[in-house]
């Protein structure tokens, strides 16, 4: 069943944005009448093409189950080389990670300008859309602007939970640390990983440090493991 993003017109219709209404009609080759599903504001309704132009509008059905996780992730990711953050980007999106935040950690090797922000942003921000649709997600996840890591820790006590996964952490898995919350933070070092230091500092902020196994994982591989890690305990993998 193909699925669209869609902006709402009333109770019972919607719109399709120029581009999906060219992909609905000129890619897939729907016509009036053809069922599809409507992306709306982070719920997903069955739905129908009421009107086959420009502008593809929809006539809604009933609301149906979110794909949407239980738990909202927040993923603070290091700042990675190349181009492990489209990677991280994609295949997180898939999983269902909520938001995206770069951070600027003191090993990272990449330094970022605001000249970035115009340049790499964009596309960040695209693959994650992309990899919405792809994946059936109901929403598309943000993709924000790397921040500090003194802007990091002033982001801390606004989630319920926050997890390091750090490869010095021995014998407190996400099993014994993640007591439940629904908003939860993952904090991923970059390729050098964290400094101690850093580490202490978040836990002063009741971060919890948590390991992911015996085995060292590269930055573009941590995050997903912990992502699907803390779904998997959640329920949200069934």
């Amino acid at each position: 069943m193909h699925r669209f993003f869609a902006r709402r017109l009333d109770d019972r219709r919607a719109v399709l944005s120029p581009e999906e209404s060219q992909h609905a009609l000129r890619v897939l080759r729907m016509a009036q009448g053809d069922a599809c599903q409507a992306i709306l504001e982070g719920n997903l309704f069955a739905a129908a093409i009421e009107q086959a132009a420009d502008e593809v509008v929809l006539l809604l059905g009933e609301q149906l189950p979110s794909p949407e996780a239980g738990v909202r992730i927040t993923l603070y990711q290091g700042l990675p080389k190349g181009d492990k953050m489209e990677y991280i980007l994609q295949k997180c999106t898939e999983l269902g990670v909520h938001r995206f935040v770069p951070v600027a950690f003191s090993r990272c090797v990449v330094k970022w300008d605001k000249k970035d922000d115009q340049k790499k942003l964009p596309r960040w921000q695209r693959i994650a859309l992309e990899a919405a649709k792809q994946s059936g997600r109901a929403l598309v996840p943000e993709v924000e602007s790397p921040i500090s890591f003194q802007e990091l820790l002033q982001r801390i006590p606004s989630h319920e939970a926050v997890l390091i996964p750090w490869e010095e952490e021995r014998g407190n898995g996400i099993r014994k640390k993640w007591l439940g919350e629904k908003d939860v933070a993952i904090i991923i070092g970059p390729e050098g990983g964290m400094d101690e230091k850093e580490v202490a500092r978040m836990a002063e902020l009741s971060a919890r440090p948590v390991t992911l196994g015996p085995r060292i994982l590269r930055t573009e591989t941590a995050g997903l493991a912990a992502a699907c890690a803390l779904f998997t305990l959640s329920g949200d993998m069934e």
